[in-house]
């Protein structure tokens, strides 16, 4: 019952994570939409931080899986498998770690089709700069006096 506990707690955790990624991937969203590359790369270093508290969550949650004789059990199949007095509460973590997932997805695919949109405008100002910059050296030469004679 106690390593059930835990694992419900484990579970809230993973949900207040992936809360904290979709915040970031709307503020990714938002900061690549106005052209905010130091913006952008704020957000894209937290994301790199709460990546890797995912994977401590993912190794603890094998531990505790493993612990409750549950290995290989999905999201869908804990309300089965909970011990009866706690199967409400299991269905209530389970519940809310499926919408926030739900809601980090679609967070996350905007925030990668803003940043696609954005690094392909930034990229053809990008060619048109290179090719101003090489004109307006090419116009600088052309215009220069030679004083050697």
């Amino acid at each position: 019952m106690a390593a059930w506990q835990e694992y419900l707690s484990l579970l809230s955790g993973l949900t207040g994570t992936l809360e904290q990624l979709t915040k970031v991937e709307r503020e990714k969203d938002a900061a690549a939409a106005s052209g905010n590359l130091a913006g952008v790369e704020a957000c894209m270093k937290r994301e790199q931080a709460l990546s890797l508290s995912l994977r401590g969550y993912d190794q603890k949650r094998d531990k505790l899986l493993a612990q409750l004789g549950l290995q290989g059990t999905t999201l869908s199949q804990l309300e089965d498998r909970s011990p009866p007095e706690l199967q409400l509460e299991t269905k209530a973590v389970v519940e809310e770690l499926r919408r926030q997932y739900t809601l980090f997805q679609a967070a996350s695919k905007v925030a990668r089709d803003t940043l696609e949109v954005n690094l392909r405008a930034i990229e053809r100002m990008q060619n048109v700069q290179a090719g101003d910059t090489a004109e307006a050296d090419e116009t600088r030469r052309s215009h220069q006096t030679d004083f050697r004679a």
